[in-house]
């Protein structure tokens, strides 16, 4: 039984902001939102045929805070040299912060990029699954 679709869940303390920079980093649009559903509000992201999207949820009876880790990482992959160009600047013109990758192994071919809540995505200059 194969999976059909994944879905990436992550508390932020902004929806608008966390909505803002991913879209325009990412190139995602949002494709659903709720508001004050049993006290959480979201907003879930993507683009057409993916098989993959990222919801950001906002609780506003018991507020969280985001708990990452310096190793906990979206990973992107974009083999064409000019396209991944393209994508590492338009994560710099949204807001991220280029930061070292706590596993080297991920600057070898890539950057990796930090959100204000501390979320991690890599841009890798690869493809997946890597050539054999």
């Amino acid at each position: 039984m194969a999976i059909q679709h994944l879905r990436i869940a992550r508390p932020v303390t902004d929806l608008t902001q966390s909505s803002q920079i991913y879209c325009q980093g990412l190139g995602l649009r949002e494709m659903g939102n709720f508001t004050d559903h049993q006290g959480f509000s979201g907003v879930m992201l993507g683009a057409e045929g993916l098989g993959w999207h990222l919801e950001f949820t906002l609780c506003h009876t018991h507020p969280i805070r985001p708990s990452t880790t310096d190793d906990d990482l979206l990973v992107l992959y974009m083999p064409q040299q000019p396209d991944w160009l393209a994508r590492c600047a338009c994560m710099d013109d949204a807001g991220f912060q280029r930061v070292p990758s706590f596993n080297p192994y991920w600057d070898l071919r890539g950057v990796t990029f930090m959100d204000v809540d501390g979320y991690r995505v890599v841009i890798q200059r690869a493809s997946w699954p890597p050539a054999r």
